[in-house]
């Protein structure tokens, strides 16, 4: 045994000195790609000559902002007599003229009525049966005028709201006529060119999100698990020109439920990008490393805690 041992340590001296061997962190990975989150091919939702292009390729814009404009002449002339006919809806919801004229015309009647009343009390069949039906007729009449004058002005009052919604969707008319951005982004292509005719769905622009992206990678299923990774931050590394890098920080937001072979399972983090002489660092396309920091040392004295 010990001239085996003996040879042994002279064959390793002999050999010189050997490699450390060294266990790779599973939540370190190279060669992860780097992916757009968000892009859009914004469209025309509206068929008319394409009037006012005011996006270029390469600028930056804000969700919401006019890119494009549909000729939509004929649209603010229909939203401009919408305005004037809610206008005069609302004129005739509050004139209760004629509820307030019928009501004085009642009361009259009714008064005439009871005068009439009392005359015959005093002085029987000084005004005949006739006359009194008559003055009866008109008290009626007058309650009638004003329960219809009332019923007009509530009518009044719902035309407000049919003159709102025709208001209403003349602006949407308007509004799909114009063009907006549906994201904070850059416009990356233009389809179209002004005077140019579009029909509904028809692409204009191309955009795409730069100021949040995706790395993706895939995990050994064997060394780490996906309750160890869900939800955990991350650094990014890129190479830029000139031998130069940078971290990015981000998040772990997917976990895929599926392994695929290898074993493997893939994870997506989303990163926040930043800009350098008005140009995004970060871009589709790269290739990047990503650490995730699965071991963090709260989580490990929990998990020691309870091991107790």
């Amino acid at each position: 045994m010990q001239l085996t041992t003996i040879a042994l340590t002279a064959a390793l001296a002999l050999a010189g000195p050997q490699p450390e061997f060294s266990i790779q962190d599973p939540g370190v990975v190279d060669g992860c790609l780097v992916t757009l989150i968000d892009e859009a091919e914004v469209p025309a939702q509206e068929a008319g000559v394409l009037i006012e292009l005011n996006a270029s390729e390469g600028q930056q814009v804000a969700k919401g902002d006019l890119l494009a404009r549909i000729d939509d002449r004929q649209s603010q002339k229909l939203e401009e007599i919408a305005k004037y006919k809610l206008d005069v809806a609302h004129q005739e919801a509050g004139n209760d003229v004629n509820v307030r004229y019928a009501t004085k015309t009642w009361e009259v009647a009714k008064a005439e009525y009871q005068q009439a009343l009392e005359t015959n009390k005093k002085h029987a069949n000084t005004i005949p049966a006739i006359e009194l039906r008559r003055y009866a007729l008109k008290v009626d009449e007058a309650a009638l005028q004003t329960e219809q004058a009332e019923h007009d002005l509530k009518i009044a009052a719902v035309s407000v709201s049919v003159r709102q919604g025709e208001l209403d969707a003349a602006k949407l008319d308007v509004e799909r006529r114009q063009i907006t951005a549906p994201l904070d982004g850059i416009v990356v292509k233009r389809h179209l060119h002004d005077g140019e005719w579009v029909r509904p769905g028809d692409p204009v622009l191309h955009m795409v999100r730069m100021d949040r992206l995706r790395i993706e990678a895939f995990l050994d299923a064997t060394q780490i698990s996906p309750g160890e990774v869900a939800g955990k931050p991350v650094t990014v590394t890129v190479s830029l020109a000139h031998g130069r890098t940078e971290p990015f920080p981000g998040k772990v937001v997917f976990v895929s439920p599926s392994v695929e072979a290898g074993p493997r399972f893939l994870v997506k983090a989303e990163v926040i990008n930043r800009k350098e002489n008005d140009h995004w660092l970060l871009r589709p396309g790269q290739n990047a490393r990503m650490a995730i920091q699965w071991r963090q040392s709260g989580n490990l004295l929990g998990r020691s805690e309870t091991q107790r």
